[in-house]
Parts: C-alpha cells; structure tokens; sequence
C-alpha cells in the first residue's frame, strides 16, 4: 500500500472515531468542544506575555486553537473533510519520516492553545505521539489551569472574572459538572424568592458568596483537608454541600427526625460516591456540630434576604439555635400575612406583612423577655428561641379556642402543662402581663 492510500486511510479512521467521540459525549453529558483560545484570553485576567523559545511539549496538553478549534474536537481528531489534503499530507510526511517544522503554541498556566499547526497536532495525536517541539509564548496569569481542568467551568461561570481571588480546584474532572448544577440549583431557587429570572452571572457570584465560600471557610476552620490529603477544598464542598442538601430532603419526610435524617443521607451520599474518602467525612460530620453550625447560618442568611427585615428594622436580632427554624418563622409570616389581607379584602404586599408581623407578633413578646430578663436562664439560646416556645402554644389555642386567644393566655396554659425552661419561660411572660382567666373546656 501507498504511502498516499496509508494517509488516506488514517485519516479517514480519525474522522470516524472523532464521530463516535461525539455521540459518546453527547450521551454522557460531556464536552466534547476544542477550546477557542480568544474566549479563554478573554475570560481570563491577563498581565502580560512573555516569549519562552523552543521546547518539547506534552501533545496531551494542547487542548485548544487560535482559529481552527471549529475544525477539531477535544482530542484534536478532525469533523470535517475540507481540509483533508492539509491532513493528509502531513501524514505521509510522517511516513517519509520527513522532519516537520515546529507548531506555534500560546500558553497559559500548563496547558497549550494552537496558534500555528492544527493539523501538525491532530496528526501527532492520531499516531501517538507523546511530544512535539514548538515555539511557545507564555502568557501571564494568576489563575491556575491544566490539562485536567474542566475550563468548560470557568467559560461558562467567568468565575475566574467575577470573582478573581476564587481558588476552585476539583480532583476530579466530572465533579465541575457537579458545580454548574449547584450554581443551576442555586439560580432557581433565586429566581423563585424574586419571583423573576435571575442573570446567570448574579447568580454565580450569588452562590459563590453564600454557599460556596461559607462552606470553604468551614473547611479551613476544622482544618479538613489536613484529614484528607487526597482531595481538595472543592471535592469537601462538593461533599458536604450534596450532604446538607440530602440532609433536608431526607427531614422531610412524615415523623423523620434530625438522626434518621442524617443516616439515610450519609447512605446515599456513599451511594453516590462509593470510590472516595466521603465515608471518612460521614463519619466526621455525624458526630460534630459544625455542620449544624454551618446549616443556621446559610438557613438565616437565606431568612434575612427572603424577609428583608434588617433594612426595614436595622435592629432586629432574630436568630434561633434549632436548624428548621427559619422555616417556621417564615411560615408565621405568611400566616400573618394571610391574616391581614383576610382583614382588609386584599392582598397584602409580603414587605408590609413581615414589618407587621415583627411589630406587632414579634417584638411584644421579646420585650416581655428582655424586660424580665429571661435569657439569662438559658445560656446558649436566644430571644427567637424563646419567642418561637410561646408562639407555638399561643397558636395551639387560637386553633382551639379562637382567634381571640391572647399571649398571656398562651403563658398561662403552657406553663401549667410544661416543665423545665419552657415553664420559666411563660411565668416570666405571666408575671409581666395583664392576668386574664384561660378559656374554659366547657
């Protein structure tokens, strides 16, 4: 055979497995694109560049071109003929162990974009070749890129610009997937509290500031990746973000409490990740209470931007101690809200509800405990907790009773029928209001 029909041959194979390269990504979900190396330059934060001369270079670590990443896929195998001539003759030049010429390569971090020689390239990883000479220029750049880096990532978050001291290094590659159905996640639940859509880039910095950071620090805090020399500060968020979020599907579910909930999630998460240390951070989490910690504090965060209460009352200190809390008092005020628009024979805008529900709901009662200064006999806990006992008996008998029920009415009942810190609770209440004679049974 030829050494035209060989090339011819050889070409015609790396057209045919770059066709099922893409069906295989497709069916996977993968990218399967060449990078276009002006889109990167672009989203990256140049300094500058600087001329390195002549090396050899790991073919591997060309991932994408200047002008002809349209013409390739990822593994650099051609989708299409028009340039098959260009192809094909460079491979004979190969059979003729003809000695080409170097590519021209611009690079950035430890990977190589393609400015002169596409088909040098595609031709040197179709025949297995490990390395080739080229010409390179480096250009200068604080963010760390790599053969192994799913820059697909920073293409579509523009984290990278964003957010520019962001660090986000996953171990493995299919985990950045992971990331974008995080911010995705993130985004809707963003746009379902607006009631709008939200820009994709809010939504990035959004969920980088309010999920991703919060949990970083924590990593640093337990210092966690001293335990896990293997895995990154990302693949611990990763872990412990899916945790928490299978945390609260499991506690949904009728007469689950917070223990069950935490075992059905440690199962599926090691179903989920049966190949890594995650069985190891199961067992961490389980018996430490910086993940509750860290649970309050995103249930809060997410509580003062549903509600907006601090710039409507730039005082108020509403913080409980029970994960799940937050919800609770949400749905007061949604009851509440519910209540005045019954009264007025319209809807009331959610704003106006929460600065009444805090006037008129709220504050009574924390002031009957500031003024008898019952927090001080419960170490550890707080006015919400503490407004959140009283509530849940005073709606228990307006259920009951009617909705003319008063709070001192609540304090009366609950503390007949409760013992220990509750029972102080409403005598505190008690002794500080009008009395007034519960409602009969009869």
């Amino acid at each position: 055979m030829s050494m035209n029909e060989l090339a011819n041959q050889d070409f015609e194979r790396a057209v045919v497995r770059a066709f099922w390269r893409k069906i295989f990504a497709r069916l996977k979900g993968e990218k399967n694109d060449l990078l276009p190396f002006d889109e990167v330059r672009e989203r990256l934060p140049i300094r500058g560049q600087h001329y390195i001369g002549l090396k050899q270079v790991s073919v591997d670590k060309i991932i994408g071109s200047m002008g002809r990443y349209q013409d390739f896929d990822r593994a650099f195998l051609p989708i299409q003929v028009r340039t098959k001539d260009r192809w094909v003759s460079i491979d004979k030049a190969h059979y003729a162990q003809v000695i080409l010429p170097p590519v021209d390569l611009y690079k950035i971090g430890d990977v190589y974009f393609v400015k002169d020689g596409n088909h040098r390239v595609s031709v040197a990883r179709e025949r297995g070749q490990e390395f080739m000479d080229a010409f390179v220029i480096e250009l200068d750049t604080p963010v760390i890129l790599s053969a192994d880096l799913r820059m697909d990532f920073l293409l579509k978050t523009g984290l990278d610009r964003l957010r520019p001291q962001a660090e986000i290094e996953a171990s493995q590659a299919e985990f950045y997937d992971r990331l974008l159905e995080h911010i995705e996640v993130h985004r809707w639940y963003l746009g379902e509290k607006r009631q709008t859509e939200v820009p994709y880039e809010e939504a990035v910095a959004s969920w980088y500031d309010q999920v991703y950071q919060p949990i970083i620090d924590l990593i640093s805090e337990q210092d966690l990746c001293r335990l896990f020399p293997g895995a990154s500060e990302t693949d611990l968020y990763l872990w412990i973000a899916e945790y928490q979020g299978l945390v609260r599907i499991a506690g949904l579910g009728e007469q689950v409490d917070r223990d069950q909930a935490r075992t059905q999630a440690a199962l599926q998460l090691l179903q989920n990740y049966p190949d890594s240390p995650v069985k190891k951070l199961v067992s961490i989490m389980s018996h430490s209470i910086w993940l509750d910690k860290l649970l309050l504090q995103q249930e809060r965060t997410r509580f003062l931007e549903e509600t907006q209460i601090l710039a409507i009352r730039p005082d108020a200190r509403i913080e409980t101690t029970v994960p799940g809390m937050y919800d609770l008092l949400r749905d007061h005020i949604n009851v509440h809200k519910w209540y005045l628009g019954e009264q007025r024979y319209s809807d009331m805008p959610y704003q106006e509800a929460v600065t009444s529900w805090y006037d008129n709901v709220y504050m009574p009662i924390v002031e009957i405990i500031r003024e008898q200064a019952v927090l001080e006999e419960f170490p550890g806990r707080t006015e919400t907790d503490l407004y959140l006992w009283v509530i849940d008996r005073w709606e228990w008998l307006r259920e009951r009773y009617g909705s003319q029920v008063p709070v001192e009415t609540a304090a009366e009942q609950l503390a007949d029928d409760q013992a220990g810190p509750v029972r102080k609770v409403m005598r505190a209440i008690k002794k500080a209001a009008n009395k007034q004679e519960p409602p009969s049974d009869k």
